[in-house]
């Protein structure tokens, strides 16, 4: 029995509460500039002596924007700690290895932006901005959904591909006591209906539809133009060509 798995829970607590702290810095640095504005703002406008309610007025809306600043600001502030959490390895590694650790940390980085604000970055280029910040290849006009994404650096986009609502996109599965993260890749002009699962290893060809509710399983391949759906997905129709269609 390896050193990791005899003292799992042990390192387990050490790492949770280590990730705290890292969290807490994070959020802190993120959200200097907009509580520390929302504060003088707020200052200038009590110095006018305005009604009480004015002053609740003021106070809310600050607050609000105070996050939003923060929600602009955190995109920024979690790629930067990469230097501590490069990316997330690829292979076939145990739970209790250095391996599995890395896999964590990264990803732990990317569960900062999606519980906390990640909701109101969707379908805007700030999450196209954030995922490629860490690591992520995307193309041009590419459009994002979802808030369900792992492994940012193991995935690829390609031009003009619509990721849609509550997609689940990730690189990796836990299989037996290990984690097999491999890398994802998908075409220009694809779109990926609503609520699909794509899971690690699949490639999606240029061109293709997955269709709303599809799960795609680990390791499949979509052809161009190819058309998948169902649970597990399976090719369901090609896509005509838009000479085609215009006949």
């Amino acid at each position: 029995m390896s050193f990791m798995k005899r003292f799992a829970t042990p390192i387990q607590i050490l790492m949770t509460l280590a990730l705290y702290v890292e969290i807490s810095l994070i959020v802190g640095i993120a959200a200097v500039p907009g509580i520390y504005g929302a504060i003088c703002a707020y200052g200038r406008i009590i110095a006018l002596n305005p009604p009480e309610l004015i002053r609740v007025f003021a106070m809310v809306s600050l607050g609000v924007a105070a996050y939003f600043c923060y929600t602009l600001c955190v995109i920024f502030v979690v790629p930067v700690m990469r230097i501590f959490a490069p990316g997330s390895p690829e292979g076939h590694f145990s739970f209790y290895s250095m391996k599995a650790v890395q896999w964590a940390g990264y990803n732990a980085l990317i569960l900062i932006v999606r519980y906390t604000c990640i909701n109101f970055l969707r379908v805007t280029p700030m999450i196209v901005l954030f995922h490629r910040l860490m690591g992520m290849k995307i193309g041009s006009r590419v459009q994002i959904n979802t808030v369900i994404i792992g492994e940012s650096n193991l995935i690829s986009i390609g031009d003009d591909t619509v990721i849609g609502g509550d997609v689940t996109l990730v690189a990796h599965s836990a299989e037996e006591g290990e984690l097999i993260v491999e890398r994802v890749s998908i075409g220009s002009r694809v779109t990926v209906g609503l609520m699909s699962v794509i899971m690690p290893g699949c490639v999606i060809g240029d061109d293709a539809i997955l269709a709303a509710n599809a799960v795609l399983p680990k390791g499949a391949i979509i052809g161009p133009g190819e058309i998948w759906g169902g649970i597990p997905a399976k090719k369901i129709g090609v896509r005509k060509a838009k000479a085609e269609i215009e006949i």
